[in-house]
């Protein structure tokens, strides 16, 4: 909309738009000597409004600010509660070393200068995370006018190699071991200890086993339904799983269900209230938290004796390492996961893939050997003689 005013003899004309944040702005410009001219550039502005320009103004916020819009606006409605917690850690340390300066005042040195310090106290896939985090901000941000250019463009991120892959899971020994510790308490009372075992005979993330309800286990047909998780943040209820492909069913071993039927039994003396029919309802009435289940796990690895302390999470880990020891299809495996690809797979477990194709490779070599023995006799054996 657009106002037009004369003051001291001249002419001004002042537009307003919204941009992509649903922010008002204005434009004015003053000096005009005749109406007409007032009017014809508000026009043209108004016209401005529907080209693909709108709203391609600088912005005048912070950094720190305008990360923080842009995360709520675009990302935050899609998000899970675990990755609204990485953007937010992010949002704070961008806020704690560049405080209220202007996203229009960064230069790429500075931004480097951010990675670097940031890289100091962090591992390299910390940083990589804000890095990514970061540019995807700036990037919308210069799309939509907000910077003229792009101050992460080409930068470079560092950090300490960060915890080793075949540290965070067990091996076959140590895993064996703990599943002998933890069916030693087969109580509802200390339900973090089943939890233990589920993770370790299923692979599923904790959320999903925190939303496990007994309607999700089948006895007779060999499997458990992971179709949703638990809010374990605020113990609020249930929510979605990490991704459509995480709904899944999955195959489990009979021993399994007998120590869950064990686990059943002795919830019922717990007399609490469990409308969802959950199984892991603690004696509180309440879903055992991540940080409760970390602390058993640390408790129970400490008397076993183990070569590793691992988290929670790392029993996934341990599950998944120890199918591809076993020869199990990494496709297979990435289905049974919940992985949202096959990719994300390879990845998580490049390091024993190499391992195992080390071996593979002895293998062919040794087949290989043996092709070479056999054509080797076929020559060496005496042709038959003509009659």
């Amino acid at each position: 909309m657009a106002s037009i005013n004369k003051r001291n003899g001249k002419w001004s004309a002042r537009v307003s738009f919204y941009d992509q944040f649903g922010k008002r702005h204005f434009k004015n410009k003053e000096g005009f000597t005749r109406k007409k001219e007032a009017e014809a550039w508000a026009n043209e502005i108004e016209q401005g409004k529907f080209d693909e320009s709108i709203g391609k103004t600088e912005s005048h916020a912070a950094f720190s600010d305008y990360f923080l819009n842009w995360y709520q606006t675009f990302k935050a409605p899609v998000l899970s509660e675990a990755t609204k917690r990485r953007y937010l850690i992010t949002h704070k340390e961008v806020k704690r070393y560049f405080g209220d300066l202007k996203i229009t005042r960064i230069s790429r040195l500075q931004y480097q200068e951010f990675l670097n310090k940031y890289g100091k106290t962090h591992s390299i896939a910390s940083s990589k995370k804000v890095n990514t985090q970061v540019k995807a901000c700036v990037h919308d941000a210069v799309d939509d006018g907000a910077i003229q250019f792009d101050f992460t463009k080409k930068s470079k991120v560092t950090g300490h190699a960060g915890k080793d892959s075949s540290m965070k899971f067990l091996d076959a020994s140590d895993m064996t071991n703990l599943i002998k510790y933890l069916k030693l308490d087969i109580n509802a009372r200390h339900a973090t200890k089943m939890m233990g075992i589920v993770a370790l005979y299923t692979g599923a993330r904790f959320a999903e086993i925190a939303g496990l309800t007994w309607k999700d286990i089948s006895p007779d047909f060999g499997t458990i339904s992971i179709n949703k998780a638990w809010n374990t943040l605020d113990n609020s209820g249930f929510k979605e799983t990490k991704n459509e492909q995480s709904k899944r069913i999955i195959r489990v071993n009979p021993e399994l269900f007998a120590l869950l039927d064990q686990y059943h039994e002795s919830q019922g003396f717990l007399h609490v209230n469990n409308p969802l029919d959950l199984i892991f309802m603690g004696p509180n009435g309440k879903v055992p938290s991540s940080n409760a289940a970390n602390n058993m796990l640390h408790t129970a690895l400490k008397n076993i004796n183990a070569s590793k302390d691992i988290t929670f999470h790392g029993l996934r880990h341990t599950h998944a390492s120890y199918l591809i020891y076993k020869g199990v299809s990494i496709y297979y495996i990435s289905q049974r996961l919940g992985h949202a690809n096959y990719t994300i797979t390879m990845n998580i477990y490049s390091h024993m893939l190499h391992e195992m194709e080390a071996a593979e490779n002895s293998k062919l070599i040794a087949a290989l050997d043996e092709l070479n023995g056999a054509l080797s006799r076929i020559v060496k054996s005496p042709s038959r003689k003509r009659l």
